[in-house]
């Protein structure tokens, strides 16, 4: 649970852990610690709650157990389907993905580029951070063998037209992936209405553990693996499995399921709440739209002073929030997200990431939005006196 002096309104970069779930994963820490390859009663015991939790986490995306193999994560489980994919393709060596993709996706997909003479296409965004039917298909060739695209931007938010992009795919006779990292537990997913052929989620997401996720393959799909050594998950995924995480995932994962339309309205009340306490203050734009967005998600740019500046002084008074930029003036280190949208380097260094969570409250929001106007006012006052290089050195007591 978070402390009770703290505001946290970072919940994209992860959450923190659901009590049930830790409940849940404690026995598999000190008693129930068989190793699930072992034939005697405690590699039973957690070869059974090892399925259990993939049965858990099948139903969270209506999926079917076997097409559920268990990684460390999303980064993992993008490398693997990237890699894979792209190994049994080594005639058709192109890939399309978004400009806007999460780094595991675009590394590996420089990755490919580099080492493998893959041709990579990188799809361009609107203004508010969704890409284009039309330019996929226009993108799309004979030597197209895998399409990747997230379901929902880390950064501001935005829904990509998945099951569109899916049935594109499918016409053309692509792989289609998808990264639903950010869109887990927060829109319904069903693998069978969107017909994607893989996707990746990541346990610390939904209130589960770190160091654990999971890769949808459909059945009939067949990949090299990235890891050797063993006949685990499938013979995908090699390697002792993290029992106590995947116990904590599934439990995670049924609670995201049962919480969803839940969830859902508690979040776009406290965003409404947010956006209403927020109106006392001027000069500020929302990155992005409230429309084709989840409501866990707020970019927003406050005109005339740096986010990083705003961030530090949040983070003195108990307040965790995200930027949009690394503390450099440098370009290179700005969002290449935000960029993509079409924003300015000005509008970028002005920007802060705010993402609520089910521990949010709405005394927290109220807070958090009064802290904010104060200083965001503060600093424009300093702003208009002194060099715009001091922010950067304020104390805001």
């Amino acid at each position: 649970m978070i402390n009770k002096e703290t505001i946290y309104l970072d919940y994209n970069a992860t959450t923190p852990l659901d009590h049930d779930v830790y409940q849940a994963m404690v026995p598999y820490l000190m008693n129930s610690f068989g190793n699930p390859s072992s034939k005697y009663f405690l590699g039973k015991e957690a070869k059974d709650a090892i399925s259990e939790a993939r049965r858990n986490v099948a139903e969270l995306i209506n999926a079917e157990e076997n097409e559920i193999i268990f990684t460390s994560g999303a980064s993992e489980s993008n490398s693997t389907i990237l890699m894979g994919i792209a190994l049994k393709n080594l005639d058709k060596k192109h890939i399309i993905t978004s400009s806007i993709e999460h780094p595991a996706i675009l590394e590996a997909c420089r990755h490919l580029q580099e080492y493998y003479g893959f041709r990579i296409t990188k799809l361009p965004v609107d203004s508010n951070g969704v890409i284009g039917i039309k330019e996929l298909l226009n993108a799309i060739d004979t030597q197209t063998c895998l399409v990747t695209i997230m379901m929902v931007n880390n950064e501001v938010g935005s829904i990509q037209p998945i099951e569109q992009i899916s049935r594109i795919c499918k016409e053309n006779g692509i792989h289609f992936h998808c990264d639903a990292v950010q869109g887990v537990g927060k829109v319904k997913i069903d693998v069978k209405e969107i017909a994607v052929d893989s996707l990746s989620i990541s346990a610390h997401k939904i209130y589960g553990p770190k160091g654990v996720g999971c890769l949808y393959i459909r059945e009939g799909i067949k990949i090299s693996p990235l890891i050797y050594g063993g006949s685990q998950e499938m013979g995908i995924r090699s390697g002792t499995e993290n029992v106590a995480g995947i116990i904590g995932f599934g439990v995670a994962a049924k609670i995201a399921r049962d919480h969803l339309s839940s969830n859902h309205q508690q979040m776009q009340d406290l965003r409404n709440i947010f956006l209403e306490e927020l109106k006392n203050l001027s000069d500020w734009s929302i990155n992005g739209s409230l429309e084709s967005s989840v409501p866990t998600t707020l970019n927003i740019q406050f005109s005339g002073i740096r986010g990083e500046a705003l961030a530090a002084a949040l983070n003195q008074y108990g307040v965790c929030v995200s930027i949009s930029s690394a503390c450099s003036s440098s370009s290179a280190k700005l969002s290449y997200v935000l960029k993509a949208m079409g924003k300015s380097d000005d509008e970028i260094r002005s920007s802060i990431r705010i993402s609520f969570g089910k521990f949010t409250t709405q005394l927290e929001i109220i807070e958090a939005v009064r802290l904010i106007s104060k200083i965001v006012s503060q600093l424009r006052t300093i702003s208009s006196k002194y060099s715009p290089k001091i922010e950067e050195r304020v104390h805001i007591g």
